[in-house]
């Protein structure tokens, strides 16, 4: 929790007012968020004068009430793992999931964000244009890239453009986040510099690239029917009765639920289960039957598969490697 940490003094704009500098070294700062269900961190490096890369790596659906102004940055986020949702000032709701990608008018943030499977991991690269053309000049010849023109063109009738996943672009941030120890501020320059063309080369066409948006009356009920999904993880509510509930046809719950939480319901359903498990295997002393119950499975046997499932280890290993976790690491 956060009273266990001492906290050290911000000196940036760019983190959630609730973020806290929890440990900082040479090379990066690690800021910390505690949530009433989970917590968040936020690694961040100075990659090079206007442009701050930040691995984000969040346990909670919570999220973000409000997001502070930030006039003349620039966003470029990559989902790796998880979802993320934010609600546009005009009501439009995008979703990010795995291998998407974003840009984004820090100066015109959304009105709210979540995390709705709980998860949330990837990278965010905050530019200041003209800062970052100065430096990437440096590094490759003044007037290679034109920076502010590019996003002003990219972002010139929205605030939030979304690109799905397409090859080139996975190996681009594949490289980010698999950076070499040995010399990783410079690859980290030279990743951020391709990307930077990558776009360029996009330019003509990512102001038509879609994806989905969700009026928020669409939004809403399919967030109030994952909430009656998941009040009670002992129950599993079959659809032919939430479709009753919420005057919804099945296969429109169906399609929705899985462009807004990017798996069926009941997969969903069984994720969060397994979620509450891992919580509750890193935070009490209840034996595997009785944590087996909680989520809703009578037999341990098939509560260990599917423990196995999605973490791809058992659940007693898994308690045993958050307990040789769990020793505080002491801060640079």
């Amino acid at each position: 929790m956060r009273e266990q940490h001492e906290e050290l003094p911000r000196k940036d704009g760019i983190f959630p007012g609730e973020a806290y500098l929890e440990r900082k070294s040479a090379h990066a700062a690690v800021y910390r968020m505690d949530f009433s269900d989970g917590f968040g961190t936020m690694t961040a490096h100075s990659v090079m004068p206007g442009v701050t890369l930040i691995l984000n790596d969040f346990h909670t659906p919570c999220g973000f009430p409000a997001e502070a102004r930030c006039p003349g940055l620039v966003e470029i986020n990559h989902c790796r793992a998880g979802r993320f949702s934010c609600t546009m000032r005009d009501g439009r709701v995008a979703w990010l999931g795995p291998e998407d990608f974003s840009i984004s008018d820090m100066g015109r943030p959304p009105v709210e964000s979540r995390f709705p499977q709980g998860l949330y991991q990837g990278i965010s690269l905050v530019v200041e244009p003209k800062a970052a053309e100065r430096s990437i000049g440096q590094m490759l010849g003044e007037g290679v890239l034109d920076l502010r023109e590019l996003f002003s063109t990219l972002l010139t009738e929205q605030s939030f453009l979304l690109l799905r996943s397409e090859p080139k672009l996975q190996h681009i941030f594949s490289e980010f986040y698999d950076a070499p120890e040995d010399g990783r501020m410079a690859y980290y320059r030279l990743k951020t510099a391709e990307l930077m063309f990558f776009l360029r080369e996009r330019q003509k066409t990512t102001g038509r690239a879609g994806g989905f948006y969700h009026s928020k009356s669409i939004l809403c009920r399919i967030h109030e029917i994952e909430a009656r999904l998941t009040e009670d993880l002992r129950l599993r509510i079959p659809l032919s009765a939430l479709s009753a509930e919420y005057r919804m046809g099945a296969s429109t719950i169906k399609k929705y639920f899985r462009q807004i939480y990017g798996v069926p319901p009941y997969a969903y359903l069984k994720r969060r289960r397994m979620e509450e498990a891992a919580f509750l295997l890193t935070t009490t002393e209840e034996s595997i039957a009785q944590i087996a119950e909680v989520v809703g499975y009578q037999n341990t046997s098939k509560f260990s598969a599917a423990f196995r499932d999605i973490y791809s280890i058992s659940p007693t290993a898994y308690k045993k490697a958050a307990a040789s976790r769990s020793v505080p690491e002491e801060t640079p």
